[in-house]
């Protein structure tokens, strides 16, 4: 049978017409025609992370936590305790603990001495020694600061001590105040009843070492264990 060429023509015409007219996008007001099915799983959003029962805070899903390194770490220690950073901590009381004795140690770089122009790739050893040295320092500081001006304290505010040296009434508001402003200012929050009972338990522990000034010493390793924690030199 003989094929008519016109017809052919207007039937592969007809065939592109309809074909452009099926891919217009749908006018004003008019709803799109729905995808066809192509059996491919679309990917669903995880659920938030549930609270924990008591309305605490979720444990975040994205644990990396890193190094806040010389700078940032002298930096916060000096804004939580409102200590200069030149005074935060200084070896033999003359050089600088986190900008020139333990720079590299503590993650920096030293590049006209050391020739050093990129940080470590891992922690070394001495890390965590260096940075217990710097917030021992900052937390001496403080104490200092504040038993020998108490009108002008900041932590450890109207905190009596009696004839031993000890905390005069250690379930009181001043210490109890002192671990909050302790803990709002280290970590931007407050301590839980458990940190709180640590921490006095702490008290009696250094009372029964022997030491002349218990209380002091406690009020050093208080603001201590809140300066070296993770939560304090990781971010």
């Amino acid at each position: 049978m003989r094929r008519d060429p016109l017809r052919v023509m207007c039937l592969s015409a007809l065939c592109v017409l309809t074909a452009c007219s099926s891919a217009r996008p749908p006018e004003d007001g008019a709803v799109p025609p729905p995808l066809p099915d192509t059996g491919t799983p679309t990917p669903e959003t995880p659920p938030p992370p549930t609270p924990p029962p008591g309305g605490g805070v979720a444990r975040s899903t994205r644990n990396n936590p890193r190094f806040k390194g010389a700078e940032r770490l002298a930096n916060d220690f000096a804004a939580a305790l409102s200590l200069p950073v030149a005074q935060l901590c200084n070896e033999l009381g003359q050089y600088p603990c986190t900008s020139f004795v333990h720079t590299v140690t503590l993650g920096g770089v030293d590049p006209y001495e050391g020739s050093l122009y990129e940080p470590l790739s891992a922690s070394g050893v001495t890390t965590p020694i260096a940075v217990d040295r710097v917030a021992l320092a900052a937390c001496v500081q403080r104490v200092s600061r504040d038993v020998a001006t108490p009108s002008a304290a900041v932590v450890f505010k109207d905190i009596a001590l009696d004839a031993r040296g000890r905390l005069a009434e250690r379930e009181g508001p001043a210490v109890r105040d002192a671990l909050t402003a302790l803990y709002q200012r280290g970590l931007l929050r407050d301590p839980s009843d458990a940190e709180r009972t640590a921490l006095l338990q702490l008290a009696t522990d250094i009372e029964g070492t022997g030491s002349t000034t218990p209380g002091q010493d406690w009020m050093k390793a208080a603001c201590f264990v809140v300066l070296s924690s993770t939560e304090s030199i990781f971010f």
